[in-house]
């Protein structure tokens, strides 16, 4: 039996991850998602400190993530789906290809990106169970989202990365997905 193809739709916060995800769920109702907002640490104790705010949890970094846990699901999901038959695991973060183990676990990795301005707007027109402090996106979310940014593009891996606008719309970044799910004959 065949593993699941797994794709990897990472980016800036705001970009368009989850509506892209909803969009391939929707046409592929058989397949599996798990979403990496769902493996941030629930003791925040255990969250870094924002630089700019030491009383400020930092939720934009990788260390505020069971990275480990989230990549011992996805290796549980990969091997149930070659008993269940699925043939597709979307999975959906904002710094899935800053972990090696993650990353490679991914057959086709997107990246979603955006202007500063458009993140911020975007960013500004969200409504958050918990609304981000005062100053969280300047001193936080776009610094941690460069930074980030740099060390993906220093991995081996880098070049399988393929980015999309996310100021397209939203099904012409949905059809180049599909166009390469067609290729794998998904």
């Amino acid at each position: 039996m065949s593993r699941a193809t797994v794709i990897g739709i990472s980016g800036v916060t705001c970009g368009g991850k989850s509506s892209l995800t909803l969009m391939l769920k929707n046409m592929f109702p058989y397949a599996a998602v798990i979403c990496q907002d769902d493996f941030y640490h629930t003791d925040e104790s255990l969250l870094p400190k924002s630089s700019a705010n030491n009383d400020m949890p930092n939720w934009d970094c990788l260390s505020s993530i069971d990275m480990i846990s989230l990549t011992n699901k996805i290796k549980s999901t990969i091997y149930e789906s070659r008993l269940q038959s699925r043939r597709l695991l979307i999975i959906d973060g904002f710094l899935i290809f800053n972990y090696p183990p993650l990353a490679e676990l991914c057959d086709l990795k997107y990246f979603l990106t955006l202007s500063y301005g458009q993140t911020l707007a975007r960013r500004m027109k969200r409504c958050y169970e918990s609304p981000d402090p005062p100053g969280y996106f300047h001193n936080c979310v776009w610094p941690m989202y460069r930074f980030h940014l740099k060390e993906m593009q220093k991995q081996s891996y880098s070049k399988e990365i393929r980015y999309l606008d996310g100021n397209m719309p939203l099904q012409d970044n949905f059809d180049i997905i599909m166009r390469s799910l067609r290729s794998l004959g998904v």
